[in-house]
């Protein structure tokens, strides 16, 4: 959609309304069908039944084979369509967590509206290193499913003028090198697991009494869940990588939950410019979906 105002400048808008209700039309369901199939009897942990949906979901999302584009120019309307597929998606994943399916409506949607955007820039970077591996010189990153960018990648907006798209590279600096010197490359030296990245997912969707008006039930829960995790990552520590001194390694993961939330931060300020200076105007950080 194009607004020319009286400067002769080009706006794009896009609307994330129908978003906003598919996911709450989601979370407003009661408990969905696991996705796996346990004997009578046997009953799955919160963290194991997020594994299970976290599989399910990076294979609706993560690019297939060769198929992958490393970008030369990379349409930034792409990014933001694969966005509202992925937080969708990522609605329907967290639905497979029971006890957070089994929440009111109310509590389950504050915990998501705080979590999600924080996790989407963890998930993306570790997408990334299954892909391509991890090599801290090697400053490539899946965007979406189907194409990937790096250092020389130039970003514009398919629909505005070349010359007005390219103004607003400079204003994604800072949320660039935040993602790849302050992510990236920590999550490459730790050569991160996906058992790790699902114990963040977990860590980030029940830290419960950081979100605003949550319910006394939902923080009982969400603090119960959180114990559990802690046992059952110590157990992945000492049995699967049999390292059995991992507090530091432990301390180096946790830190990376306030640097995504930064991420989440810088991209707001990056939007808010891009409206600032009528180069385009995209509200899904801006709307009931982000905290």
């Amino acid at each position: 959609m194009f607004v020319r105002n009286e400067s002769e400048n080009y706006t794009y808008s896009r609307k994330i309304d129908p978003i906003v209700e598919k996911v709450k039309s989601i979370l407003n369901q009661d408990c969905s069908t696991p996705l796996y199939y346990v004997f009578h009897g046997v009953h799955m942990t919160p963290l194991q039944q997020l594994q299970h949906a976290f599989a399910k979901f990076l294979d609706q999302i993560q690019s297939r084979g060769d198929s992958i584009v490393i970008s030369e120019y990379a349409d930034k309307l792409e990014m933001f369509k694969f966005q509202e597929e992925y937080v969708v998606k990522l609605a329907e994943a967290v639905m497979y967590c029971e006890p957070f399916a089994l929440l009111p409506f109310e509590d389950k949607w504050l915990l998501f509206r705080h979590f999600w955007a924080s996790f989407y820039s963890v998930e993306r970077i570790f997408s990334s290193i299954e892909f391509f591996g991890y090599n801290l010189d090697d400053s490539r990153h899946l965007v979406t499913s189907k194409f990937a960018v790096d250092s020389n990648t130039k970003w514009t907006i398919s629909e505005i003028p070349m010359e007005r798209s390219m103004e607003f590279v400079k204003l994604i600096q800072p949320m660039e090198i935040n993602l790849i010197e302050n992510l990236a490359k920590p999550l490459k030296r730790l050569q991160v697991t996906r058992f790790e990245i699902v114990y963040l997912l977990a860590e980030m969707l029940w830290s419960v009494h950081e979100v605003k008006g949550i319910s006394a039930h939902a923080k009982e829960i969400g603090d119960g869940i959180l114990e559990q995790i802690s046992s059952e990552l110590h157990n992945f520590y000492i049995f699967d990588l049999r390292l059995y001194n991992y507090a530091a390694r432990h301390a180096r993961l946790i830190r990376l939950i306030p640097i995504s939330e930064n991420q989440v931060q810088l991209y707001k300020d990056y939007l808010t410019m891009a409206k600032i200076f009528n180069l385009f105007e995209y509200n899904l950080y801006e709307s009931e979906l982000v905290e």
